[in-house]
């Protein structure tokens, strides 16, 4: 198995080389196609004449052509020389909303990467959308935290685990990263009333993983006293981990899907990139 299509979502210049750092590495390792995903955002046309509308356009469409091409610079950049084939496709905002333009062309990839939302961006809640990606693609999502940079990752990896569909599909669709790391970890954690004797009640994933050459260690614990994202944090950092595997788990709410639990305190609080598979 492997990564052969990868697309990578831009949006903001000042983040776009954090965001392409791990996906070029990546792209690079397994020779893939890297798709460089940049969404325009076309200008409106009133209805009626306006006084000056037409020079205001004017300057709005200059100033979003000239923020597609710095993205696309620093991705022309990034990719230069790599052991991948690039292809940067800008994409014009129509009638469709950007999460449904970007999901579309993302359902093509064999991984998807994109930016964690961030506070400090204004457009952030426009153009950054992590947990519907995961969700409504079908795809694993890799989602790049905000903050730090990460240009490797994967050579120690945490799978956290419990008896799902999602956490399953997580697993797996980590395959190609999980036998090309150099230490694997399956965390289960459990709620406080839980003894470590009842936590290791499936740990059938272990053994697959080991039939595909991963020899995983495997931790069994409770959250004592936090909440489950909160103790996954905490592990990763007491692992080192520099990627952690799990699954999205979804709830509908006002005919919005978003996060809940474990992995809604990821996708806010994630310390390192994160690959979230539905």
């Amino acid at each position: 198995m492997s990564y052969k299509t990868i697309l990578v979502q831009l949006g903001n210049k000042r983040r776009a080389d954090a965001i392409l750092e791990p996906a070029v590495d990546l792209a690079s390792r397994f020779n893939a196609h890297l798709i460089g995903l940049y969404v325009q955002a076309t200008v409106p046309v009133p209805a009626l004449p306006l006084p000056f509308a037409s020079s205001v356009l004017e300057k709005l469409a200059a100033q979003e052509l000239a923020a597609s091409s710095a993205v696309e610079e620093v991705f022309s950049r990034a990719t230069a020389g790599a052991a991948l084939t690039p292809e940067w496709r800008p994409l014009k905002l129509a009638k469709a909303d950007v999460t449904s333009l970007v999901v579309g062309h993302a359902r093509s990839a064999d991984l998807v990467v994109a930016g964690q939302t961030d506070p400090d961006w204004d457009m952030s809640p426009v153009f950054d959308f992590p947990e519907r990606l995961a969700l409504e693609c079908g795809r694993p999502v890799l989602v790049v935290p905000h903050v730090g940079r990460h240009p490797r990752i994967g050579r120690n990896v945490a799978v956290a685990w419990k008896p799902t569909r999602e956490a399953a599909r997580a697993a797996f669709d980590a395959l190609p990263l999980l036998k090309r790391a150099e230490t694997v970890h399956i965390l289960e954690m459990g709620e406080d009333d839980l003894s470590p004797g009842t936590l290791r009640a499936d740990l059938s994933i272990a053994t697959a993983l080991g039939r595909h050459g991963i020899k995983p260690i495997v931790h069994s614990s409770s959250a004592s006293g936090l909440d489950i994202g909160s103790a996954l944090l905490s592990r990763l950092a007491d692992l080192g981990a520099d990627l952690l595997v799990m699954g999205a788990y979804g709830r509908s709410r006002m005919r919005e899907l978003v996060f809940g639990g474990a992995t809604r305190e990821i996708a806010r609080h994630m310390t390192v990139p994160t690959l979230f598979s539905h």
